[in-house]
């Protein structure tokens, strides 16, 4: 079944075939590392490992590139604190995420590039919107000029800004551009902050050709799907629109998904205020899987607003549902659970998830075979039933990410 969902860019129902030969292209915008990594972080991640697993599970293969950004004033400026160079606290933080998410199941990115590796390759992009006309000079700076690119194609800057974009301590200021959008590409910059050669002096790339440069080195552009939290629809994913339209005259990507934030307060988690629970310390009071199960409870597009509370009780259905699953495999008798009830179980599953992948009706197709399991009075699965009862529970637990058979089954695809 190909995966149905709303465009975000479009803000229309696109799909993408679960058929093909060729690998789905999907680029996730990584984090900026320069403080621990906290739950709207791991929901965002989380959206585009359960796509990934989707097509898998559908036999599609996923080409999967994630970026980390590796330099940027907010790194420089904790690294300056820490008394580090930079690059060692960026190295430092980046193999700290690369930790969690593998603990609470993450599938690894084919690649996950680091800024700092493409600046060469940022230059030459540079250049080249220079002798095209689409680049202007300012006090050793350079500056993306917007108004040479048409933006028929483009996310409505006036209504992602006002709907979804976040202001952020530590992004640089603009104040010198022509127009709002208008964006830096290249700036002077001297240690201890990241500086390289170029053409216009000693400086540092601007934080949106960075992930257009990683983009187009690793994947044929336009992508199949592109994506991120929505904070990066605008400034971000806007930007990178304009430098692809710029340079190769189609969209970054054919479809873009972005998830909705977690909140605290009613306000956005964010390193930059301090208004968050980090991976590690959610970690501290739930278990991995009840902490992946907890995100799954909202639909991706949905606010979460975070509850220890009511992530304690997603692990507890967690484990319930996991005990009634897991148990089917005892040994039963000649009445014992009918095998036809989970493959009809398994069709609405599939079902929800190719519709925009909706978890919580997932989740909620779970709870309902778990109390009709209890119901039943049965010890396991019907005799004989066993091997197909297993492939449709191992399946399951191999989409979601999440052991329904025991601690250590159901994360990694076969």
């Amino acid at each position: 079944m190909p995966l149905v969902f709303k465009d975000t860019l479009t803000q229309r129902q696109s799909s993408l075939s679960t058929v093909g030969k060729r690998p789905l292209e999907m680029y996730v915008c990584g984090p900026t590392v320069y403080a621990p990594s906290h739950v709207g972080h791991l929901r965002t991640y989380l959206l585009f490992d359960l796509t990934k697993r989707y097509f898998l599970s559908q036999g599609r293969k996923v080409h999967h590139i994630q970026n980390i950004t590796d330099f940027e004033d907010k790194i420089t400026h904790q690294a300056l604190a820490e008394n580090l160079p930079w690059s060692e606290l960026s190295h430092r933080e980046a193999s700290d995420f690369a930790r969690l998410m593998a603990k609470v199941g993450i599938l690894p990115p084919d690649r996950m590039p680091l800024s700092s590796e493409y600046v060469g390759k940022m230059i030459d992009l540079i250049r080249r919107l220079e002798r095209r006309g689409f680049a202007y000079r300012r006090n050793g700076s350079i500056y993306f000029d917007a108004s040479k690119v048409t933006e028929t194609r483009n996310f409505s800057a006036e209504d992602f800004l006002t709907a979804h974009a976040v202001p952020e301590s530590g992004r640089v200021a603009e104040p010198e551009a022509n127009d709002p959008r208008d964006f830096i590409l290249w700036r002077p910059s001297v240690e201890p902050a990241p500086v390289w050669d170029s053409p216009w002096g000693r400086g540092m790339p601007g934080w949106h050709i960075e992930c257009f440069a990683m983009a187009s080195d690793n994947m044929r552009l336009p992508m199949d799907l592109h994506g991120g939290g929505l904070d990066l629809i605008f400034p971000h994913h806007y930007a990178e629109n304009l430098i692809s339209l710029a340079l190769t005259n189609k969209l970054i990507a054919r479809n873009f998904l972005h998830s909705a934030f977690v909140t605290m307060d009613a306000r956005k988690m964010a390193k930059s205020t301090g208004n968050l629970v980090t991976i590690e310390e959610a970690l501290g009071q739930i278990c991995p899987w009840g902490l992946r199960y907890y995100l799954m409870t909202k639909s991706y597009e949905e606010r979460l607003e975070f509850s220890m509370y009511e992530a304690h009780q997603a692990e507890e259905s967690w484990q319930e549902d996991q005990a009634a699953l897991s148990g089917l495999l005892a040994t039963g008798g000649q009445s014992g659970y009918p095998v036809e009830r989970l493959e009809t179980a398994s069709k609405e599953f599939y079902r929800a998830l190719a519709s925009n992948l909706e978890t919580p009706e997932v989740l909620n197709i779970l709870h309902e075979l778990t109390v009709d399991i209890r119901r039943s009075g049965t010890s396991g699965i019907a005799r004989g039933e066993h091997r197909a009862a297993r492939k449709i529970l191992t399946g399951w637990g191999t989409t979601l990410g999440l052991p329904l058979l025991g601690e250590n089954s159901g994360s990694e695809p076969h």
